[in-house]
C-alpha cells in the first residue's frame, strides 16, 4: 500500500507527460480517437487506484463493475441485436451490472485488502466470466428458444427492451433507491447515479458512442463521490455530523472582518459518562449537537473536541448573539432526555413508536451547558486569540456555577 501511495504522487505528472508526447507526433489524432474509446478503462483504473488509497472498497468494486460492463459492450455487442449471442450477452451484462451495484450499495466498508474485499471482487469478476463463457461456448443455446420471447420485443423501435430487462432493472432500481434512502451516504448516492447512467446506456443502446460517453460520466460521478467521502472523513465529525475542528481551522483562515466565537461545554460530562456509560454519553453528545446546530443568529456549529463545541458567528457582535446563546442554553437545560433501553436503541422502528413515551425501565435526565463567548477586538484581532478569550469566559462560567453564558469583550 505504501508503494501505491508513492506511485500515486506521480500520476499527475504522468498524465501531463503522456498527453504532451501524443501531441508531438503525427499520429496524435489516431491516439485521440483511441483515448476516447479507452477513456472509461483509464478512468476505471484511476478510480480503482484512488479508492484503494482512501480505503473505499465499495467505490473500487463499482469501478471494476463498470469497467467489465463496458468491456463486454465494446468487445461482444458490436453486432446486430438479432444475433442470438448478442441478445444473451446484452441482457446478461445489463442484469449483472445493475444487481452488482445493489450488492455494492448494501455492503459495509470492510477495507479493500481483506477476505471480504477479495470475496466481493471474485463474485463480480466470476459472474462476468461465467456469462462470457456461457454465451461464447453455447451453453445457453438450448434455453434460447424459451428465453427469446422475454429478450426481444418487436412492438417498438427499442427491440432489446424486453420483459426480462425491464422487470430486472425495475426491481434493481427500487432496491437501490431503498438502500440509498436507508443509508444516506454519498457512496450510495453515487451508486444510484451509476445505476441511472448505466440504464440510460442500455435503454438508448442504439445511439452512437453512448457507452463511451456515459460510462465516462458514470465514473466521473463516482470520483465526485470519492471526493465527498474524503471531505467527510477529514472535516465532518462522524458521531454528531457537525463539521469538526479541522473545518473550523480552515474557516478561521478566511475570517478578516467582525466575528464572534462561542465555546460550549457540557457540564459534568465525565461524571455523567462514567455513571451511565459511553453509549449514553454518545446520545447526549448527539442531542446537544442537534440543539447547537439550530442556534440561530447566523451561527455555524462545530464539534471542537470531546464534549466541547464551538459556534462561529461571522460578522456578528456580542450584543447580537447573546440572546440566541441564552435561548440555546435554556433549550438544552429544559429538554428532558430519556435514557433509552437497549431494545429501543437497537430498533429504530420501536424507537419511533415509543417517541415521547418513557417506560418504567427508562430514566429521564437533564443536561446543561456552560458557554463562553468573545468577539474580535483590537486586542483579540485574530481567530486564535478570540477562541482563547472565549475559552477563558467558558472557564469562568464553569467556576461560577455552570449553566450560564459569560462574554468577554477584550
Amino acid at each position: 500500500m505504501i508503494i501505491i501511495k508513492n506511485l500515486w504522487k506521480l500520476v499527475p505528472f504522468s498524465i501531463v507527460a503522456c498527453a504532451y508526447l501524443i501531441l508531438q507526433f503525427s499520429w496524435g489524432n489516431l491516439w485521440a480517437q483511441a483515448i476516447h474509446t479507452s477513456l472509461p478503462y483509464l478512468m476505471s483504473a484511476l478510480l480503482l487506484l484512488v479508492s484503494l488509497i482512501f480505503n473505499r472498497s465499495r467505490l473500487a468494486l463499482g469501478a471494476i463493475n463498470a469497467c467489465l460492463a463496458y468491456a463486454f459492450i465494446q468487445n461482444g455487442m458490436q453486432q446486430p441485436y438479432a444475433e442470438q449471442s448478442t441478445q444473451l450477452l446484452f441482457i446478461g451484462t445489463a442484469i449483472l451490472f445493475s444487481w452488482h451495484l445493489c450488492l455494492t450499495a448494501l455492503y459495509r466498508e470492510r477495507g479493500s485488502v481483506s477476505v471480504w474485499g477479495l470475496a466481493r471482487l471474485l463474485l463480480i469478476i466470476g459472474s462476468y466470466i461465467a456469462l462470457w463463457l456461457a454465451v461464447r461456448d453455447g451453453y445457453l443455446n438450448t434455453l434460447y428458444p424459451t428465453l427469446k420471447p422475454f429478450l426481444v420485443d418487436n412492438s417498438h423501435e427499442h427491440v432489446w427492451l424486453g420483459f426480462a430487462l425491464l422487470s430486472s432493472q425495475l426491481a434493481s432500481g427500487l432496491t437501490l433507491i431503498i438502500i440509498t434512502l436507508w443509508k444516506r451516504t454519498s457512496t450510495e448516492t453515487a451508486i444510484l447515479a451509476a445505476w441511472l447512467t448505466g440504464n440510460a446506456i442500455f435503454f438508448d443502446f442504439g445511439l452512437i458512442a453512448i457507452s463511451t460517453t456515459l460510462f465516462s460520466a458514470l465514473l466521473l460521478a463516482m470520483f465526485v463521490s470519492l471526493i465527498q467521502s474524503a471531505y467527510d472523513l477529514a472535516f465532518v465529525d462522524a458521531l454528531t455530523l457537525l463539521p469538526g475542528r479541522r473545518a473550523l481551522d480552515e474557516r478561521m483562515g478566511t475570517l478578516s472582518k467582525q466575528f464572534s466565537i462561542a465555546m460550549i461545554d457540557i457540564d459534568h460530562f465525565k461524571k455523567f459518562n462514567d455513571s451511565y456509560g459511553h453509549d449514553t454519553g454518545d446520545q447526549v453528545l448527539r442531542l446537544v449537537a442537534s440543539k447547537i446546530r439550530k442556534v440561530g443568529a447566523g451561527g455555524i456549529a462545530y464539534r471542537y473536541g470531546g464534549e466541547e463545541f464551538a459556534v462561529l458567528f461571522p460578522q456578528k457582535k456580542l450584543e447580537l448573539i447573546e440572546p440566541a446563546l441564552n435561548k440555546l442554553r435554556e433549550n438544552i437545560a429544559g429538554y428532558q432526555m430519556t435514557l433509552r433501553s437497549k431494545e429501543r436503541m437497537q430498533s429504530k422502528k420501536l424507537g419511533e413508536q415509543l417517541r415521547g413515551v418513557v417506560s418504567p425501565r427508562e430514566k429521564g435526565i437533564n443536561v446543561t451547558v456552560s458557554i463562553g463567548v468573545s468577539q474580535k477586538t483590537e486586542q483579540n484581532n485574530t481567530p486564535e486569540l478570540v477562541i482563547k478569550s472565549a475559552d477563558k469566559s467558558l472557564y469562568r462560567a464553569k467556576n461560577t456555577g455552570r449553566n450560564r453564558v459569560i462574554s468577554t469583550l477584550n
